[in-house]
């Protein structure tokens, strides 16, 4: 389906809206448009406009304003990273600190409540069939790019880097060196791992940006939704 201007316009105004609301921080008000510029371009080259629509249905509303808040999430992360200002806990140390992420320059950053704005909760079937569904997209891409790949230690470093980076507590030279994986620049490597799962997901409206950070995502709201169901 085709994205008219009119549409394209009421999806400005719903990412404006959704970062307004996970964008609190007074100091970081100034990323507000990066930010939404970020979303845009995302959303774009993953042909999220071109597959779906506004006003379909309360329901299909709902799951849209959660993708995009979740690509707001993500995309505001990573401004945040590049522009020096904070940086993912290990798990560790999140679980002592009680947040995931903390300010490099100023205070920890909290997650905010979304339910002011969302009225889709974990408990809601259709999200939780929304964020398993990703997950198993993820999941059978990786497999197929992973069965690819023939050396043992960089099949280790692979499946750790990518599903377990945060209980590791280690950066990703020290996870390689950890599993006897022998590189130069194994992030990079990665990378290019996750770029080709993405090319596989994408179709799907899943861009692999941050792997290990969105797949912790969906295994939280999968737990949650589990363990209210």
């Amino acid at each position: 389906m085709g994205t008219s201007n009119q549409e394209m316009g009421e999806y400005l105004l719903l990412i404006k809206k959704l970062a307004n609301l996970k964008i609190k921080t007074p100091s970081h008000a100034q990323l507000k448009e990066d930010v939404v510029q970020d979303v845009l371009l995302k959303l774009f080259n993953n042909g999220f406009f071109s597959t779906n629509s506004l006003g379909i249905s309360d329901d299909s509303n709902k799951q849209i304003s959660t993708y995009i808040l979740n690509t707001v999430r993500w995309c505001y992360m990573d401004q945040l990273k590049s522009n020096g200002i904070s940086r993912r806990l290990s798990k560790s140390e999140a679980e002592e600190a009680g947040h995931r992420y903390e300010g490099i320059k100023t205070e920890a950053i909290e997650d905010v409540d979304e339910s002011q704005f969302m009225s889709t909760t974990v408990e809601n079937p259709d999200h939780y069939v929304f964020v398993m569904q990703a997950y198993q997209w993820i999941e059978g891409c990786f497999n197929a790019v992973f069965s690819e790949t023939k050396d043992t230690a960089k099949k280790a470093f692979f499946n750790a880097a990518f599903w377990e980076f945060d209980n590791y507590g280690m950066t990703m030279k020290e996870i390689a060196k950890h599993l006897g994986y022998k590189s130069s620049n194994p992030t990079q490597e990665l990378k290019r791992f996750a770029d080709k799962v993405s090319l596989c997901t994408s179709p799907h409206g899943i861009v692999l940006a941050h792997p290990h950070q969105q797949i912790q995502f969906l295994r939280e709201q999968i737990d949650n939704a589990e363990a209210n169901s």
